[in-house]
């Protein structure tokens, strides 16, 4: 079984921009084999037909043998600077949609939702909604717009996610050349390459070490792009804290997975070393222009043993499936 955990969709999209007025809301349009997804009156990704067809997905699929994708939203699409009410109701629509996809072919696809996380209780509403219709997770940003993701008020959303069994999947939702939260990484390249990282570092520091998976430690969670340089600075991090009276590094990062999207097979041999072998799961951040190798060339350097766990037997896992 080869899954591709990190590949991103377009479900269909309700037209908010229009009924709110409000050009902040996403917009898609298709102009023959290009989608164009606008944000703020601007586009903010372009993307091939399979961005939005199960079909033209299922044909690379296929050509690359993958058996297996797990469908969440492109992060601009996640939405948690509008008002509650408004981006509870737009989760709702995607989840809807998401949910159509992977009914429509079990076979190929599963699938994350998105919930309104800077408003905990109705987050934890549809996150439920999200499970009773089939999807096995949720995608969320790296902060709940503008919360720290370790800030209590948003601890009931984890726990509901760890007793309901949904993976919780990490991304950063940066757009453009720079990162909101510093002036100090400009650039489209810097930016991917170091803002979307740190950004994703800084989350998952706040969900083990601000007490979130000692409060939920079955709480299930994925972190996108290797985990960005969270993994790298854990041996910094354990050399302080495992000299405090604190439950080891090794335990509270127990059900903490990273992606595979490192681009570099030293970096996957990196992780393995880290983290073990069975705590990467396979990805590609399919179909978007810094997509991976499909064939998987990113694996070179783990054993046929390793290999295996990241193909497949650790996305089962954590997906709860297969």
């Amino acid at each position: 079984m080869r899954i591709d955990f990190h590949t991103h969709v377009v479900p269909t999209l309700p037209d908010f921009a229009d009924r709110y007025g409000d050009p902040r809301w996403p917009s898609f349009e298709v102009d023959g084999d290009t989608g164009r997804l606008s944000r703020g009156g601007r586009v903010v990704r372009t993307v091939p037909p399979s961005s939005w067809s199960p079909s033209a997905r299922v044909e690379d699929m296929q050509r690359a043998g993958i058996d297996r994708q797990v469908l969440s939203p492109l992060p601009p699409l996640v939405c948690d600077w509008a008002e509650p009410e408004a981006a509870a109701r737009w989760a709702l629509r995607l989840n809807e949609s998401l949910a159509s996809m992977v009914a429509d072919d079990p076979d190929h696809f599963h699938g994350l939702g998105t919930v309104p996380l800077h408003d905990p209780g109705r987050a934890v509403e549809v996150l439920g909604r999200a499970h009773e219709q089939g999807l096995s997770g949720v995608e969320i940003g790296t902060n709940a717009g503008g919360r720290e993701l370790d800030d209590p008020g948003l601890r009931e959303f984890f726990a509901e996610a760890a007793r309901l069994g949904m993976v919780v999947f990490v991304h950063p939702l940066i757009l453009g050349a720079t990162c909101d939260w510093t002036p100090r990484i400009t650039g489209a390249e810097v930016t991917f390459g170091l803002g979307m990282p740190t950004d994703t570092a800084i989350a998952a520091a706040k969900l083990v070490f601000g007490g979130v998976v000692e409060d939920s430690p079955e709480l299930r969670i994925c972190l996108a792009h290797g985990g960005g340089g969270f993994v790298w600075s854990l041996a910094r991090i354990r050399r302080l804290w495992d000299a405090g009276e604190r439950r080891p590094v090794e335990e509270l990062i127990r059900n903490v997975y990273v992606d595979s999207v490192v681009y570099d097979p030293a970096n996957v041999a990196f992780l393995r070393d880290a983290v073990g072998a069975d705590k990467i799961v396979f990805g590609t951040d399919y179909p978007l222009p810094a997509q991976d190798d499909m064939a998987g060339a990113v694996l070179a350097r783990l054993d046929d043993a390793e290999a295996e766990q990241v193909w497949g037997t650790n996305a089962t896992r954590l997906l709860n499936c297969c």
